[in-house]
């Protein structure tokens, strides 16, 4: 018990800040009222930076902002920047392996720009978890290796007389760098 509560009272919390990128399938689901169901898939790049607060080894606390692009049009015949922003909470472990292999789990908002007649822009929703390593590579600096499921719900587009709604799904594979404080 001792050895716990000193192991809690040396941890130190600091601020870190991110920056790195995705890339991913998504899985989009269009349900209209008046036809069956429809799948598309469309490939998501994009980078985010971020900015926390915690311990490497035990909770952390972390803001990300995205802005991404599809390489498909999903929702007008323009779609074009995806802007993002999620809240996360991270429980990281120290093994004493050199790295420390955490979960996230969290939620975001998005909004993508599109070209509709009576539309500019569409909303989304999500919530998602996953998990990944913090490898140190010293000075200050570690290396972030993740991947999380997201599952995205999107505003409703008024169809004139149906309103189809839209979710979306995605692994998302994560690749960057943290600087700590």
């Amino acid at each position: 018990m001792v050895t716990v509560c000193l192991g809690i009272l040396q941890a130190e919390p600091t601020v870190h800040f991110g920056v790195g990128g995705i890339a991913a399938t998504e899985t989009f689901k269009v349900h209209n009222p008046l036809q069956d169901t429809q799948e598309q898939s469309a490939l998501l790049q994009g980078v985010q930076i971020k900015a926390g607060y915690g311990d490497i080894r035990a909770y952390a606390v972390e803001a990300d902002l995205g802005y991404g692009r599809y390489d498909k049009n999903i929702f007008s015949g323009k779609d074009t920047d995806y802007i993002y922003f999620d809240v996360s909470l991270i429980k990281a472990f120290d093994f004493d392996f050199g790295f420390y292999p955490f979960f996230k789990v969290g939620f975001g908002t998005g909004e993508l720009e599109i070209r509709r007649t009576l539309t500019n822009s569409i909303s989304s929703g999500s919530f998602f978890a996953g998990a990944g390593l913090y490898v140190p590579v010293g000075l200050g600096f570690d290396l972030e290796l993740s991947g999380i499921w997201r599952s995205k719900s999107w505003e409703d587009l008024d169809m004139i007389g149906a309103q189809v709604e839209s979710t979306s799904s995605l692994f998302e594979p994560y690749l960057g760098i943290n600087y700590r404080f």
